[in-house]
């Protein structure tokens, strides 16, 4: 009976699907769903003005037909990296070109722990730049606190965000 049960498991397992191969895309182009919100998706994207020492890059997060805005920035001391809401920044740039006044400027973290992860969930200690491989989940709740206190306020779970695609334009 034993010998029939293991034949019977290793050729279940044998006819069972490879995992899923992770998804490989650079970090500008990257595109994230929120578990449990099929209604968002976050974007980071290249900004035409570097926004700090940092990243080149910015969170676009879209929830409910709005767009909501985030920029990265690191500690100095123990590296834990941080997440808060700017200004649009291709409007802020369009603004600085144009030589009309510009009131964009770091990102209010308030604190807003940002931890990135690989597809084995080890910790990324690096905040993205372009051309770096894009990190396979974020956890980011600074996007749902900030979210909650804008207006119109709207809910968004605390949640972790998966790579889901790659976009086509950078």
């Amino acid at each position: 009976m034993r010998l029939l049960l293991l034949a019977f498991l290793l050729t279940a397992a044998s006819c069972a699907a490879p995992p899923p191969a992770a998804l490989s895309c650079p970090a500008e182009r990257a595109v994230y769903a929120l578990r449990g919100e099929p209604g968002a998706s976050l974007r980071l994207m290249q900004t035409p003005h570097r926004l700090n020492a940092t990243s080149d890059l910015a969170a676009r997060v879209e929830f409910e037909g709005d767009a909501y805005w985030f920029g990265f920035t690191s500690s100095l001391g123990f590296s834990r990296n941080y997440i808060g809401a700017i200004a649009d920044p291709l409007e802020a740039a369009r603004l600085e070109d144009a030589g009309e006044e510009n009131e964009s400027g770091e990102p209010e973290t308030d604190s807003s722990e940002l931890v990135l992860f690989d597809a084995d969930f080890d910790v990324i200690g690096a905040v993205p730049n372009s051309g770096d491989a894009a990190p396979a989940h974020l956890m980011a709740n600074g996007i749902a606190s900030s979210i909650w206190y804008s207006e119109p306020r709207r809910v968004l779970p605390l949640a972790l965000w998966d790579l889901s695609g790659c976009a086509d334009d950078v």
